[in-house]
């Protein structure tokens, strides 16, 4: 490696390194954003790769964290799912493996979220009932856990 390809790459380094300062990135992520400010893509893979290995990126540490804070806004499993995989790049695998050992109460994160959103009273007619229903699933809960918490009005 000659000395200005080892600048490069200790300048590549640096610019990674200020991503990971401000928060914690998945691999995919990281690497998208180092390509966007024109890095080669060869030399970037195999930095993230390296910084990988030394500890300083991890998909899993990225997963918890994004995870915790998708959670903390009351968003379902589906979404999330759909979110850390398809947007972030994280392998299913550990994004199941990380849900799973968090032990969320899906069903209870859903009615809270209901209660927060439309209180404590059983929908009206038919309509604010599908309109309850439609804000739940697009917050990626399941049907199984949206009946669970949303109780259809008596005709």
């Amino acid at each position: 490696m000659d000395e200005s390809s080892e600048y490069d790459e200790r300048a590549l380094r640096d610019s990674a390194f200020r991503l990971l300062a401000r928060r914690e990135q998945s691999r995919t992520e990281l690497k998208r954003k180092l390509i966007q400010k024109q890095w080669p893509a060869d030399m970037v893979k195999r930095v993230v790769e390296e910084l990988n290995i030394e500890g300083w990126q991890s998909d899993e540490r990225f997963a918890t964290s994004f995870i915790r804070e998708k959670v903390g806004q009351k968003q379902g499993r589906l979404k999330i799912m759909a979110q850390v995989t398809q947007q972030k790049g994280i392998a299913t695998d550990i994004a199941e493996k990380l849900l799973d050992a968090m032990e969320i109460d899906w069903f209870e994160l859903c009615a809270e979220l209901k209660q927060k959103k439309f209180g404590d009273d059983d929908p009206a007619d038919e309509k604010e009932w599908s309109r309850q229903v439609r804000f739940l699933q697009q917050r990626g809960f399941t049907p199984e856990q949206i009946f669970a918490c949303v109780n259809r009005p008596r005709r």
